[in-house]
């Protein structure tokens, strides 16, 4: 067995981090704001055309924000992506509207243009709003999925957490729609421990950082007409964030790389999701689903626990949750199909070739 246990997706920190840290307590600003943010935001905005970015506290506090400046209010419909992590759904209830999940295209995972196209076609009610997961990296067909929200009058929200850098027809996914959002988790292809970016329009980004800061309505003083939230992102964090941008390039070549080296020696017993045309994944985690029917996925993830390697069951369908069962869903069961089929291996920047060496034999012994 392996000693040391190989992770999912840890984070990949070096002296460069540290130096940048060591410039944010140099200069004084620790908390809360500072330099560090501005810069990490501009650094971020570059990739996103006439658009303007805010750092949080985490992905799900911007899609919080994105919510709430879309319009949505109790008792509205937000059409979302039922094959994405939960802090979609739970968003929308935060300001108590209506999740309705639409289901998956088969090709990327992602939102189905056609179920939703459909949905908004016959639906009486309007939805106000649609979140659309990029997910695992892969960009869904976002031009597509815009182009129909905006013939209804549906404010697209992206959910680019796990997609920094995936692109669409060459642009970087996150900027397609009215907001987009992204986690630097410690987990993400980019991490600053914690945190997360909210991309949005120059008008929308000052009601956002209003927002954001607890709506203090008094630069001199405190005076709060309305709820705020404190969801900022520290300097601090922000210093570790410039540090791993510069890295990030390497980052998706390095995920990519692994993506590549388990299709080409694993491709016997799974399939592996390919890039439809125009679109360029960043790969965060490598996915597959297996091919033999009569093996089980979960005891494959058990075995390969038993050999300290993490891997993990790709997401649960949101509206298989107890917690959103009483949510509308729309689809084929495409979503749950591919969750029964399928698990995420170890893509972390940082695995060694010796490691993934390791893992692949591991897994061709289970099957032998």
């Amino acid at each position: 067995m392996n000693k040391q246990r190989i992770y999912l997706s840890p984070p990949n920190f070096s002296t460069v981090e540290l130096t940048e840290v060591k410039k944010v307590f140099n200069s004084g600003w620790i908390a809360p704001v500072g330099p560090a943010i501005d810069e990490f935001e501009q650094r971020l905005a570059d990739n996103y055309k006439d658009k303007t970015v805010l750092a949080l506290n985490s992905g799900t506090s911007a899609l919080h924000l994105a919510i709430i400046l879309a319009g949505v209010e109790a008792g509205d419909e937000v059409l979302v992506s039922s094959f994405t992590f939960a802090a979609c759904a739970n968003a929308i209830l935060y300001e108590r509207a209506i999740p309705v999940f639409i289901d998956s295209e088969e090709k990327s995972w992602n939102l189905d243009p056609e179920i939703l196209e459909e949905y908004l076609t016959d639906s009486i009610k309007r939805p106000k709003a649609l979140i659309v997961t990029h997910l695992y990296g892969m960009p869904a067909d976002i031009q597509r999925i815009v182009s129909i929200a905006n013939r209804f009058g549906v404010k697209v929200i992206e959910d680019a957490a796990e997609s920094l850098g995936a692109k669409f027809d060459n642009v970087h996914v996150g900027g397609f729609g009215d907001y987009g959002i992204i986690s630097f988790n410690g987990n993400k292809v980019i991490t600053t421990s914690g945190g997360g970016a909210l991309i949005c329009n120059k008008e929308d980004w000052g009601r956002a950082k209003y927002l954001a800061t607890q709506a203090n309505s008094d630069s001199f003083g405190y005076n709060h007409k309305e709820a705020g939230y404190n969801y900022r992102m520290s300097n601090v964090l922000a210093g570790i964030g410039l540090a791993q941008l510069t890295k990030l390039k390497f980052f998706i070549e390095r995920k990519r790389f692994l993506y590549e080296e388990y299709k080409n020696h694993l491709g016997t017993y799974f399939d592996f999701l390919d890039e439809p045309n125009n679109r360029f994944s960043n790969r965060w985690l490598t996915t597959a689903l297996l091919k033999d029917e009569e093996k089980s996925i979960n005891k494959l993830i058990q075995y390969l626990d038993s050999n300290n390697i993490e891997s993990r069951q790709l997401w649960k369908p949101l509206h298989m949750h107890e917690a959103y069962s009483q949510a509308p869903f729309f689809g084929k069961g495409t979503s749950e199909q591919i969750f029964t089929k399928g698990f995420c291996l170890p893509s972390g920047t940082g695995l060694t070739t010796s490691q993934q060496e390791f893992i692949i034999e591991k897994i061709k012994n289970w099957f032998a």
